[in-house]
C-alpha cells in the first residue's frame, strides 16, 4: 500500500480533509459516510455531493453537464478550534433554509483563511496520474510567505477566501 492510499484508508466519518479541482477550487470536505471503496463526502461550504474513491482519491463531480475531477490533496488534522468551525459552518450549509444573516462570521472567515495557507503547507503524496492543473493565475502563497491572520488587512481575509475557494467577489470595484 503507498503512502497516499494510507493516508486516505484512514479517513472516518466526521473527518475534515481538503480536495482541489483542476481550476484551483479548494473544497474542504467532511466525510459523512465512508465504505471499502468510497469516501462520501460534502463540503463545508456547500450543499454538493462528492463520491471520492477510497484508493484513488479521487472523484468526479458534475457541474453544467460536465464532469470534473476534484483530487483529495490534504488529510492533515486541523486544530480542534479550527475543526469544530469547518463542522459548523458545514452544518450552517447543509441548512436548505438560508437565514437571514447567512454571511461568514469572524471565526469562520478565521478558519477559512487558516485553511487555505494550512493544507498547501501539509499535502499527501499526489496521485500517481494526476489530471492536468489549469492555470489560473489565482494561488495564494503559503506556508513561510503567509501571513498570519491578525496581520492581513479586512480586504486581504475576504480576498485570500475568494481567491482559494474560487468565489466570484459581488463586490463594486473602485
Amino acid at each position: 500500500m503507498t503512502d497516499r492510499e494510507s493516508a486516505l484508508g484512514k479517513i472516518a466519518v466526521g473527518d475534515i480533509f481538503h480536495a482541489t479541482a483542476p481550476n484551483g477550487a479548494g473544497l474542504i470536505c467532511q466525510a459523512l459516510r465512508v465504505t471499502d471503496t468510497t469516501i462520501h463526502s460534502r463540503p463545508v461550504t456547500s450543499r454538493d455531493q462528492y463520491e471520492f474513491d477510497r484508493k484513488t482519491g479521487m472523484a468526479q463531480h458534475e457541474i453544467n453537464g460536465h464532469l470534473i475531477p476534484c483530487t483529495i490533496d490534504s488529510v492533515a488534522l486541523l486544530p480542534a478550534d479550527v475543526h469544530e468551525v469547518m463542522l459548523d459552518l458545514g452544518r450552517k450549509n447543509a441548512d436548505p433554509s438560508p437565514k437571514e444573516d447567512s454571511g461568514l462570521n469572524d471565526a469562520e472567515c478565521r478558519g477559512l483563511v487558516f485553511a487555505a495557507q494550512y493544507y498547501p503547507a501539509n499535502p499527501i503524496v499526489p496521485p500517481a496520474q494526476p489530471w492536468q492543473m489549469m492555470n489560473v493565475e489565482r494561488r495564494l502563497a503559503t506556508g513561510e510567505d503567509s501571513k498570519a491572520y491578525e496581520s492581513l488587512t479586512k480586504d486581504e481575509k475576504i480576498d485570500l477566501i475568494l481567491i482559494n475557494y474560487l468565489i466570484p467577489a459581488n463586490r463594486p470595484q473602485d
